[in-house]
């Protein structure tokens, strides 16, 4: 079993044996992989244990990382995991589900990729849903996109949600970034696929809270909130925590890492170049920006196309004639601002048809 096993899931493994087994019987019997499944499933589900219990928030990241553990204990055994996550503009719903998703990746045993885990519109997360390993993470970076409650009768919206509840085998980790208020989701997803919330009250920092299973009630006791009292961003954050420790759905306060400069930096370059998904940005874009975009893309099949032109002369002509100085990255940028745009609105046309 030991050569079959990532080195997450053998570390996993290894973990649990040694917590729950006596070690006379971890040294003598052959455990299955069936048979180590089942003791996950027995531990977090029949018994009830409950894994970020006895840890302090103030012992910095741990609870953050027995969060991604939990999650993985879970996975394993055999379900399925869906984290919302909300906050303001700016508190780093982002830099969360990618350190989580990041996190998850060393349990099991791959390096993290922006553009392979990160999806920013319906057609990129049923592509990746669909060819991504058992297991990987998925991060749905604008779920607003595809999760409102306001859009839920699209016909893409619609495939989406019937993928989601019919991909459970694959066991993958769903994280949602959600910039409105949790109301505001579609109620499929907040009812049906969604397991835990995250909501981030300061920047990096955030409450977990968990289904009421009661069949009765509501599944995330919104309404209860309206009972805590009402915070601003003045307010104390320790205040702000106490607050919301009194829901009943409330589980634990998490403290997440900051995402290192360079996997950010490639983070905002992948969402760069899908700018275009956004909907607020595509209705902001005029005839002019259109016909400059052609006009760019017809100098770059210009360029293509004639030995003679290259970018290093269109940099020294702007430079001679306008005294001002391009790098080559820049105008590459255009070109591949202008390429975004143009095959966005052909999307858009052909969908419109």
């Amino acid at each position: 079993m030991g050569d079959t096993l990532g080195f997450g899931k053998k570390k996993l493994v290894q973990k649990i044996i040694t917590n729950h087994w006596p070690k006379q019987d971890f040294l003598k019997k052959t455990f299955s992989y069936n048979e180590l499944l089942f003791v996950v499933q027995e531990m977090l589900y029949m018994e009830g244990k409950p894994y970020l219990e006895g840890y302090s928030p103030n012992q910095g990241y741990q609870i953050f990382r027995k969060f991604v553990e939990h999650l993985m204990y879970r996975n394993l055994a055999n379900y399925d995991s869906m984290i919302l996550v909300t906050a303001d503009k700016g508190a780093g719903k982002s830099s969360a589900a990618i350190m989580i998703a990041r996190e998850w990746c060393k349990l099991i045993g791959k390096v993290f990729k922006v553009d392979k885990y990160i999806a920013y519109n319906n057609a990129d997360m049923m592509r990746k849903i669909d060819t991504l390993d058992k297991f990987d993470p998925i991060i749905a970076d604008e779920a607003v996109r595809f999760a409102t409650s306001t859009d839920w009768a699209r016909k893409e919206n619609k495939e989406l949600k019937k993928k989601l509840a019919q991909i459970r085998t694959k066991h993958l980790l769903f994280i949602l970034c959600f910039p409105l208020k949790v109301y505001r989701l579609e109620k499929n997803y907040l009812e049906s696929f969604v397991n835990y919330w995250i909501d981030l009250f300061a920047r990096g920092k955030g409450s977990i809270f968990v289904k009421d299973r009661n069949p009765a009630s509501d599944t995330w006791r919104i309404k209860d909130f309206s009972g805590l009292g009402s915070y601003t961003e003045f307010t104390d954050i320790h205040k702000i925590e106490q607050k919301l420790k009194k829901h009943p759905n409330f589980w634990t306060t998490v403290k997440f890492p900051r995402p290192p400069v360079w996997l950010y930096n490639k983070y905002m370059a992948v969402r760069e170049k899908n700018v275009y998904d956004d909907e607020n940005v595509l209705q902001s874009v005029s005839r002019e920006d259109i016909y400059n975009a052609l006009m760019v893309l017809t100098l770059r099949d210009i360029m293509m196309s004639d030995v003679t032109l290259n970018i290093n002369r269109i940099i020294l002509h702007i430079r001679n004639q306008h005294d001002i100085s391009l790098t080559k990255q820049m105008i590459q940028q255009a070109i591949d601002d202008a390429r975004q745009l143009v095959t966005k609105i052909k999307e858009q046309t052909i969908k419109d048809l």
